[in-house]
C-alpha cells in the first residue's frame, strides 16, 4: 500500500467515525411510529337533549291521539286532552330551552317548540281539543315534525310506541 491510499483511507475511516457520532444525537434519532389500533367510537348522547326529546316523544303521543279522529270524544275528555297537551307542551318548551342554552339542540328547536305552545294555547279549553282549527294544526304538526329531526340527529330515535301510536 502506497503512502497516499493509506492517508486517504484513514481520512475516510475518520469520516465515518464523525459521521456514525453526529447522526447519533438525540435530534436525529428517529422515533418509532405507533398506529393505534382502531377503537369503535362511541357518540355520546346529551343528557339534556335526550330530556327535550323524551318530552317531545311525550308531545307526539298526545298528538298522535290528536290527529286521530276525536269526534267519539266525550267534552270532558276533549277538555283533558287539551289540558294534558298544554302541560307536555309547556314542559317540552322549558325543556328544549335548557338544551339549546347547553348547546346540545339548535335554537330552532326552541322555535318550533314555542310555536307549538302558541298554537296549542290558542285553543278554547271550554270546547277541548276539538278547538284547534286546521290551520293551527298543521303548524303544530310541521313544528312538531321539525323537533323529530332535531332529536334523530341528536342520537334520539322515535320510540316504537310513537311509531305504533300513528299507524292507529
Amino acid at each position: 500500500m502506497s503512502k497516499a491510499t493509506m492517508k486517504i483511507g484513514v481520512f475516510l475511516g475518520t469520516g465515518a467515525i464523525v459521521l456514525s457520532a453526529c447522526s447519533s444525537s438525540a435530534e436525529s434519532e428517529v422515533t418509532p411510529t405507533v398506529t393505534p389500533t382502531p377503537v369503535e367510537t362511541v357518540v355520546p348522547i346529551a343528557a339534556l337533549a335526550e330530556d327535550a326529546c323524551f318530552e317531545y316523544f311525550s308531545v307526539d303521543l298526545l298528538r298522535s291521539e290528536m290527529n286521530a279522529d276525536t269526534s267519539g270524544l266525550k267534552k270532558k275528555q276533549r277538555q283533558a286532552l287539551l289540558a294534558d297537551m298544554q302541560l307536555s307542551v309547556d314542559q317540552l318548551v322549558v325543556s328544549i330551552d335548557a338544551a339549546v342554552i347547553a348547546g346540545e339542540l339548535p335554537a330552532k328547536a326552541l322555535s318550533n317548540a314555542e310555536r307549538i305552545q302558541n298554537n296549542v294555547n290558542k285553543a278554547n279549553p271550554q270546547v277541548g281539543i276539538t278547538s284547534i282549527n286546521k290551520k293551527q294544526l298543521k303548524r303544530i304538526n310541521t313544528s312538531a315534525e321539525r323537533i323529530e329531526r332535531f332529536c334523530v340527529a341528536a342520537g334520539n330515535d322515535l320510540p316504537v310506541a310513537n311509531i305504533d301510536a300513528r299507524s292507529n
